[in-house]
């Protein structure tokens, strides 16, 4: 089974967990008696969580949200709902069928739920409030319920200060919020820990919103040098656009917006939106428009990226990472032929989401492996993406895809992607937290 697998495995047993943690709930309810008004406080209480879960396990997978960090809000939701349970009374009884029946929907649901929200790929708009406020259609998030993630939020950063992710989310809850000058802040905070071209020109749009919408300045000077370091950046070419549009440079807006149509695939859900906003240039420039047939018709074939792309293209295989893993022979007698060997590679300054994983067992080491783009667990993340990468090897005992107590490993880099060096890992000693 692949990284993926593993992590459907892993939501799979937490809504098992869930739907235990109601069953007992509900049982406990319905021997001591509820009265009605404190069962459909039950049923509110209910779908709350169900709600919050939904929302934890799609952060989980986009990489917003680290393991760690899961566990740790699913601990809290947890306790918070039998918290929030109202006490038994001596009333009114929920009959058993009922609560079984209850049970049993729930059971059901919560996974179907869960899993529609993980593969809703493309369009995250409960988890991301950025996304939320950009999306024309019905309101996902209510602004109290990202006035309470963003205080959430500042509690763990004044406890995590380093942590670059969660000042991004910060910064994104306050720009949906309106808050222009905290979510700068943020921005900036994250920047200051890991280099991010996208984040900053998340930051470039933030900055232009303070200004009314006008790039003059540091805005179009951060645009400018996203774009000198990468001259294929799709978000910084289109909001370079967006910005000269603004100034009536219809011209250049082209120039910017033509770029990004002839790296964007026939697929890409951002084709039809851009092909508009070229053809509203090219009106004012008395200039002939477009035909949207035409231009899906001569865009590049399905396989190039599906999104914005942020990175030159690389030649085929120059994402390719190789090398072999090897158990140092002292090691032999603490692990069992058939515990689990992950090989992954993560960012070397990022989320720690794999960009590529083999999973084989150690009686087939020393393991020859190759990883590269074709691994990807998800699309938007890649080797040939990520500038620097660590490659990591460990041996887990109970094959569980997160590191456990005792699991042996190994980690090397940072390496860059497509080096022609055969990378040699050797476990030799117990993985370091």
């Amino acid at each position: 089974m692949n990284a993926v697998q593993w992590f459907l495995i892993c939501a799979v047993l937490m809504c098992v967990a869930v739907v235990l943690v109601l069953a007992w709930s509900l049982r406990r309810a319905s021997r001591a008696g509820l009265q009605l008004s404190e069962h459909e406080n039950v049923l509110s209480q209910v779908a709350v969580y169900r709600e919050h879960l939904a929302e934890l396990q799609h952060e989980l997978a986009q990489g917003t949200l680290d393991q760690a960090g899961f566990d740790t809000s699913h601990e809290e939701l947890t306790q918070r709902l039998l918290e929030d349970t109202p006490p038994k009374t001596a009333s009114t009884r929920v009959d058993t069928p009922h609560w079984r029946g209850l049970v049993a929907g729930l059971a059901l649901a919560i996974p179907l739920m869960s899993f529609g929200m993980y593969f809703w790929v493309g369009t995250p708009v409960g988890i991301d409030p950025l996304l939320a406020n950009q999306v024309g259609g019905d309101e996902q998030i209510s602004t109290e319920k990202l006035q309470a993630m963003s205080d959430q939020l500042r509690q763990r950063l004044a406890e995590n200060p380093n942590n670059a992710e969660g000042w991004v989310m910060l910064g994104r809850i306050e720009r949906a919020l309106g808050r222009f000058d905290p979510a700068d802040e943020a921005f900036k905070k994250s920047l200051a820990i890991a280099v991010n071209d996208d984040v900053s020109i998340e930051r470039a749009e933030v900055l232009a919103q303070k200004n009314q919408g006008k790039f003059d300045g540091e805005p179009w000077n951060i645009i400018q040098s996203v774009l000198k370091a990468d001259p294929e950046h799709g978000n910084a070419l289109l909001l370079a656009g967006s910005a000269a549009f603004s100034q009536g440079q219809f011209q250049d807006a082209l120039k910017y917006w033509d770029k990004v149509r002839g790296l964007l695939p026939a697929s890409s859900p951002d084709l039809p939106a851009l092909v508009e906003a070229i053809n509203k240039a090219r009106e004012r420039l008395n200039m002939p428009a477009l035909d949207p047939d035409t231009v899906v018709a001569q865009a590049p074939p399905s396989s190039a990226p599906t999104a914005k792309p942020t990175k030159a293209k690389t030649a085929p295989g120059a994402e390719r990472i190789a090398g072999r893993v090897s158990l140092d022979p002292a090691l032999a007698s603490q692990v069992s032929p058939q515990d689990t060997v992950f090989i992954y590679a993560n960012a070397a300054d990022g989320p720690r989401m794999p960009l590529a994983i083999v999973r084989t067992t150690v009686d087939k080491l020393p393991y020859d492996f190759v990883l590269d783009d074709s691994m990807a667990m998800n699309p938007q993340m890649k080797l040939s993406h990520i500038s620097a990468v660590m490659v990591r090897a460990r041996i887990s005992r109970s094959g569980n895809a997160m590191a456990q107590p005792g699991d042996l490993g190994v980690s090397a880099g940072p390496i860059k992607p497509g080096s022609k060096e055969k990378i040699n890992l050797v476990i030799a000693q117990p993985l370091s937290k």
